[in-house]
């Protein structure tokens, strides 16, 4: 999946390609140290990490604590903050592989319903047909972009669950035309542009991750803040909050 040859893997993870055939074919067993190398090189997901710690007859060092227990209070403290701080604008805390946690109250107001629901459920109302697909009015470049997405982390993480929820979205989404390729000039990212009764609210996403996690719980969290594009979304969001 990573594209790398055993040499290259070798060189990348400070060790011989002798060796690394020998752990391949079980004739070597690796200490905790090179396990974590060749991880690291290979960008394996933290629970995978484990795993692999677990096959060489190691014990895990992946710690995973649910969210609100005492041992991700500091994490809690940060998510609530920017939760908070982003209003009057939508924001969530996501759980990966397509788990809504929480939403602000702006969030909550403008897309009820969304934390707690399946992931299933989340894919086909995201992607299949409906009231969000008729609210967006460059569908097919948000379709093209969301399906990149998920195909983008399918092959980061390998995980069953995250490409049975992409082949999912692809079902769901049909044979849609592919966008016009044009010049995205004065579009700096791919974003909703969605019809409120009559009002178009251009928007911009954007992403906060834990990248230095060394929990698997932090490790799978993002939070997804929806930032207005221009004036007249902006004054849209803060109109909603005012009443």
């Amino acid at each position: 999946m990573r594209g790398l040859s055993q040499l290259e893997l070798a060189a990348a993870a400070g060790t011989t390609p002798r060796h690394v055939s020998f752990v391949e074919t079980g004739r070597s067993r690796p200490g905790p140290d090179l396990v974590l190398r060749i991880a690291e090189v290979l960008a394996v997901p933290l629970p995978e990490r484990n795993v692999l710690l677990a096959a060489a007859g190691l014990a895990s060092q992946f710690p995973e604590h649910e969210l609100g227990s005492a041992q991700l209070a500091a994490i809690d403290r940060v998510l609530a903050r920017v939760l908070a701080g982003h209003e009057p604008f939508p924001a969530w805390v996501v759980q990966q592989p397509f788990t809504f946690l929480r939403a602000n109250t702006a969030a909550e107001a403008l897309f009820p319903g969304l934390t707690g629901r399946p992931a299933e459920q989340l894919i086909d109302l995201w992607f299949g047909p409906g009231p969000f697909r008729d609210s967006v009015r460059n569908w097919p470049d948000v379709r093209h972009a969301g399906l990149a997405a998920l195909r983008r982390d399918a092959t980061a993480t390998g995980d069953p669950a995250v490409i049975t929820l992409l082949r999912r979205a692809e079902a769901a989404a049909g044979l849609a035309p592919e966008p016009a390729r044009k010049a995205y000039a004065a579009e700096p990212a791919i974003c909703p542009e969605f019809d409120f009764d009559g009002q178009v609210v251009a928007t911009i996403s954007a992403v906060l991750k834990f990248d230095t996690a060394v929990e698997i719980t932090t490790s799978r969290l993002r939070v997804e803040w929806m930032f207005p594009a221009d004036e007249a979304a902006e004054a849209f969001f803060r109109a909603r909050a005012a009443h």
